[in-house]
C-alpha cells in the first residue's frame, strides 16, 4: 500500500470513529506510516486548562509551557521550525526530544472554549510532503471539530428539564441541515405559530412553539433520494414521506421532556374534513394547537421557493388558503391571522440569515471534497436551483492524466490534481464565482454573472499551471456556456463533455 493509499484509509475509516482519542491514535499511526513522522503529541485546551489526550513520551513542565504559547494564537496556524535555531533554546531540545529536523504544529477552535494543538516531528519535509501534511491535518481538523459537534449535542439532549429549551434549535436543525429546500423551515413555523398563539391569547403558547420547532423533526428518517428530490414526488415516495408525523412521534418519545407536543406534532398534517394524514382525523378530533401549527406551515410552504415552485406573495398566500384549503383548515382562526400573518413575514430576516449560516455548515459537512477544497458534485444539482439570475459555467478537465499517472507515479497525478484546482481559484475568484469537482479530473466553476469572453483567463490559467508543473508541461480542454434560472444543470454539463469530447477527436 502506497503512501497515498495510507491517506484515504484515514479518511475512510475517521468517519467511523467517534472518540477523540481514536482520532489522535489513529492520526498518530498514519503520520508515522505516511510522513515518517515521530511521537505526535494532542493536547486540548479546554477553558483555559491545557490537557495532554495523546502523547508518546513523558512530557516535562517546560515542554507544556512551551506549548501553552501556542494556545494564545488568535488564529488557525500551520507551523514549521527549521532546525536552525539555537542550541539553549527549548525549541532545539524539543527537536531533539523528537528526534527530528522540522517540528510541526497544527492549532484551531472546536468552539469559544476549546482549542486542539497538534505537533510531532519529522526528519525530511518536502513541499509535496507539506502540502498533503496540510491537507491530511485538515481533514483531522474537521474530524475533531464534528466530533467536539456531536458531543455538544448529546450534551444538550441529556440536559436537564431546566435546559430543555435550548436544546430545541438544535433538535430542529438535525432535519433542516439535510434539506436545502427547506432551510429555515420550522423556525419560521414556529415563529409563526407562536404569533398566532399570541394573538389568540392562548395560556400555552410555549408548547405551540416548542411542536411547531420539532414539528418536521421525522424528515430524520426520509431517504436523500426522497427527501432531496428536486421534482414532484412520484405517488409511492408521496406515501412514505407522509410518515414523517409518525417517525417525529417515534423520536420524541425516546426523549423526556416533550411528553406535551408529541400528539400536536403527529396531528398537523389533519385536516378538518378527514382528508389529511396519518389517522385521517376529523374536525372535532384535531387539537387546537395542531389546528395552528397546520396553518402556519401551509403560509410558510407557500410563500418560500422549493424546487419544482417558486414562493408567491404573502397577501396572495392568505388568499389561496381561503380558497383552496376551504373545509381542510380552521377558517376562524386563519380569519383572526391574517394580520398577524402578514406583519410576521415582514420579520423573518433574522431567521433567514440564521438559515443562510445552517446551510453554509450544512455544505461544510456534506457536500466538500477534502482533496480540493471544492463543493463535490453532489452539491451542484442543488446548488443550481438557488441561481436565480444569469451565471456562466465553465467546465475544465485536465488532458490525459491516465498518461500523467502511469509516467509520474499518481502521488505526482494527484498534486497536479491538487495545484490545478487552487490555481482555478485564484484566476477566477475575481468574480462571483463558486467552484465543484465533479470528477476524478474535471471541475466546473459557476460565475454568478453573465460572461462575454473568458480568452484571456484561461490564458492565464494555463501559463500558471504550466509554470507550476513544468516538468510535466499539463494541459487542460474547456467550454463554457450560459446558464439561466430553471436551466436543467445536468443537460448543460453534458453539452459541455460534449464539445470537449468533439475537441479531443478533431485534435
Amino acid at each position: 500500500m502506497n503512501k497515498l493509499l495510507y491517506l484515504n484509509e484515514f479518511i475512510k475509516r475517521i468517519t467511523n470513529i467517534d472518540e477523540i482519542e481514536q482520532v489522535a491514535k489513529l492520526t498518530a499511526f498514519i503520520c508515522r506510516k505516511f510522513f515518517d513522522a515521530r511521537n505526535l503529541v494532542f493536547f486540548l485546551e479546554d477553558n483555559g486548562v491545557i490537557k495532554p489526550i495523546y502523547f508518546e513520551k513523558s512530557l516535562s513542565a517546560a515542554d507544556l509551557l512551551f506549548y501553552q504559547k501556542f494556545f494564545s494564537c488568535e488564529s488557525e496556524s500551520f507551523i514549521i521550525y527549521p532546525k536552525e535555531i539555537k542550541y539553549s533554546s527549548h525549541l532545539y531540545k524539543l527537536l531533539s526530544f523528537y528526534e527530528s529536523n522540522y517540528l510541526v504544529l497544527k492549532s484551531f477552535d472546536c468552539d469559544n472554549k476549546v482549542r486542539v494543538l497538534l505537533s510531532f516531528g519529522v526528519k525530511e519535509l518536502t513541499q509535496d510532503t507539506q502540502d498533503y501534511l496540510e491537507s491530511f491535518l485538515n481533514v483531522v481538523k474537521l474530524k475533531i471539530k464534528y466530533l467536539f459537534s456531536m458531543k455538544s449535542l448529546k450534551n444538550s439532549l441529556k440536559a436537564t428539564k431546566a435546559a430543555l429549551d435550548s436544546s430545541l434549535a438544535v433538535l430542529s436543525n438535525l432535519a433542516e441541515i439535510r434539506d436545502v429546500y427547506t432551510k429555515g423551515h420550522m423556525q419560521r413555523v414556529s415563529a409563526y405559530s407562536r404569533n398566532i398563539a399570541l394573538n389568540l391569547k392562548l395560556d400555552n403558547v410555549e408548547t405551540i412553539e416548542k411542536a411547531a420547532l420539532l414539528h418536521d423533526i421525522g424528515k430524520i428518517g426520509i431517504p436523500d433520494a426522497i427527501l432531496l428530490k428536486p421534482a414532484k414526488l412520484s405517488e409511492q415516495e408521496y406515501k412514505f414521506i407522509k410518515k414523517h408525523p409518525e417517525f417525529s412521534e417515534y423520536i420524541l418519545s425516546q426523549i423526556k421532556g416533550f411528553e406535551d407536543i408529541i400528539k400536536i406534532i403527529r396531528s398537523h398534517h389533519e385536516y378538518l374534513d378527514g382528508s389529511g394524514y396519518p389517522d385521517g382525523l376529523k374536525n372535532g378530533e384535531i387539537m387546537l394547537e395542531a389546528k395552528i401549527i397546520t396553518i402556519a406551515d401551509i403560509f410558510d410552504a407557500l410563500t418560500t421557493d422549493r424546487p419544482y415552485r417558486k414562493a408567491i406573495g404573502a397577501k396572495e398566500a392568505i388568499k389561496l388558503m381561503f380558497n383552496k384549503f376551504r373545509g381542510k383548515i380552521d377558517e376562524e382562526i386563519l380569519s383572526k391571522s391574517v394580520e398577524v400573518l402578514l406583519k410576521s413575514k415582514s420579520m423573518v430576516c433574522d431567521i433567514e440569515q440564521y438559515s443562510q449560516q445552517l446551510e453554509e455548515m450544512r455544505n461544510m459537512v456534506f457536500f466538500i471534497d477534502y482533496e480540493t477544497g471544492f463543493y463535490s458534485r453532489h452539491y451542484l444539482p442543488k446548488f443550481s436551483h438557488q441561481i436565480d439570475q444569469d451565471a456562466h459555467l465553465l467546465l475544465l478537465d485536465l488532458h490525459d492524466m491516465r498518461t500523467i499517472n502511469f509516467t509520474y507515479s499518481r502521488f505526482v497525478g494527484d498534486k497536479l490534481i491538487y495545484t490545478f484546482s487552487q490555481m482555478i481559484r485564484e484566476v477566477f475568484v475575481r468574480y462571483p464565482s463558486e467552484f465543484f469537482r465533479i470528477g476524478g479530473d474535471s471541475f466546473v466553476v459557476v460565475i454568478k454573472q453573465k460572461i462575454e469572453n473568458l480568452t484571456n483567463d484561461i490564458l492565464d490559467l494555463d501559463h500558471k499551471l504550466k509554470a507550476a508543473c513544468k516538468d510535466i508541461n499539463p494541459s487542460f480542454w474547456f467550454s463554457s456556456c450560459d446558464f439561466s434560472q430553471g436551466d436543467d444543470i445536468n443537460k448543460r454539463l453534458q453539452e459541455l463533455t460534449t464539445n470537449i469530447f468533439y475537441k479531443r477527436r478533431v485534435s
